[in-house]
């Protein structure tokens, strides 16, 4: 179901593709890169520790270059998978728990010529992330609680779409390829939930309140070919 979505996705894009191709100044691409996230996490106990998840983008790009002063603007489609492990230091017992997305980052870029071949660039702008699959986060902490819980806990609160920032920069060598590498801070929530009554007594200890919630943070190493 998943990738029937993305293949959507990417299908609609691609056919826009041979209209918007002939303008000038305006090129399409695909971009791949790894992901190093560690979600900012509040509500948790000091006991549940949190360790960065590898993940990974990937699809198609275009870029406009403005002709000027060096000014360029990126437009991407990425299928985007993110993940966070938790471990519960009481038993050693660990969980991973991630997501999948489309992303959609929109990124304004100066770059600076240093010869023909090879270019230096900056880049900013917002990224907006719509969530397609998703972990249960209660069923995965119950996993890892000290005691076992037979009840289907909550999914804890995901949100369906989330806004954050890139800050970053990379070079570009011979006009086509590009590395970046880019930190995104969340400025939406990825997820909140109110603990209250559904606390179960077994996994107590794995929560610090009465609310839990989450915003993304991650790094960002892309290799991008523009044609």
């Amino acid at each position: 179901m998943i990738m029937k979505k993305v293949i959507c996705l990417l299908s609609l894009l691609a056919c826009l593709f041979p209209v918007t191709g002939i303008a000038q100044g305006l090129h399409f691409g695909l971009k791949a890169g790894v992901l190093g996230n560690k979600a900012d996490i509040h509500g948790m106990s000091s006991q549940i520790k949190e360790e960065n998840q590898t993940g990974f983008q990937v699809g198609p790009m275009l870029q406009y270059q403005t002709g000027f002063y060096g000014l360029a603007l990126d437009f991407s489609l990425l299928y985007v998978q993110r993940g966070v492990k938790l471990t519960n230091t009481a038993n050693g017992a660990s969980t991973d728990v991630k997501t999948q997305s489309i992303d959609i980052p929109i990124e304004l870029k100066w770059e600076m010529g240093i010869s023909d071949n090879f270019d230096l660039f900056l880049g900013v702008g917002p990224s907006f992330s719509f969530l397609v699959d998703e972990d249960n986060w209660g069923r995965k902490l119950a996993h890892i609680a000290v005691d076992v819980i037979d009840k289907d806990l909550s999914s804890m609160g995901w949100r369906s779409t989330e806004v954050g920032i890139n800050l970053g920069g990379g070079v570009k060598i011979v006009n086509h390829l590009m590395l970046s590498c880019y930190y995104n801070i969340g400025l939406t929530q990825s997820a909140k939930h109110h603990i209250g009554g559904n606390k179960h007594d077994a996994i107590d200890q794995i929560f610090d309140g009465d609310v839990f919630e989450s915003k993304n943070r991650y790094w960002q190493l892309s290799l991008s070919y523009v044609f």
